[in-house]
């Protein structure tokens, strides 16, 4: 029995250490407007230019935009995503929420679009005044990937 476990042991310590580095986050940096992401560490970059950033997960994708229309302030972001909801053809809407994260603000709505969840946010950065869109798609039965979409939005940062 003492074998058994000696031999057990070295897996059981290899397996934990495979699925604890499999859910450390990983920040990425959108240069031009000096904004910090933090997504899952299996998200890769697609594209990174001045007006798009785009990133790609194990079953998730994330888009930000710059959102070119005047510049909107914090009190009417809820009103401008709805719209942009309403634009995307956004199905079933069930969920809508503002947010304050450090120099971030904005409105989330959750939603359908071609059969993957969709969370919808619009961002006003309070320190340069930009604004911005971040689109998070996943698989509806994902409620990990819900629980991702929430933090990826409540990680959003400066980079120091």
């Amino acid at each position: 029995m003492k074998n058994i476990f000696r031999m057990l042991l070295p897996v059981a310590v290899i397996s934990s250490f495979f699925a604890f580095t499999s859910v450390v986050d990983k920040t990425y940096y959108w240069e031009q407007y000096n904004i910090e992401i933090t997504v899952p560490r299996d998200f890769k970059i697609v594209k990174n230019t001045s007006n798009e950033f785009e990133m790609k997960g194990d079953g998730m994708e994330l888009f930000m935009y710059i959102w070119n229309q005047k510049k909107l302030a914090v009190e009417d972001m809820d009103e401008a995503t709805v719209e942009l909801a309403k634009e995307l053809k956004l199905q079933e809407v069930d969920e809508e929420e503002a947010f304050k994260n450090g120099d971030f603000a904005g409105y989330y709505v959750e939603g359908f679009k071609d059969g993957d969840r969709v969370m919808l946010a619009g961002v006003v950065d309070l320190q340069s005044r930009t604004n911005f869109f971040i689109v998070i798609t996943f698989d509806d039965k994902d409620e990990e990937a819900e629980k991702e979409a929430l933090k990826i939005l409540e990680n959003i940062d400066h980079k120091d």
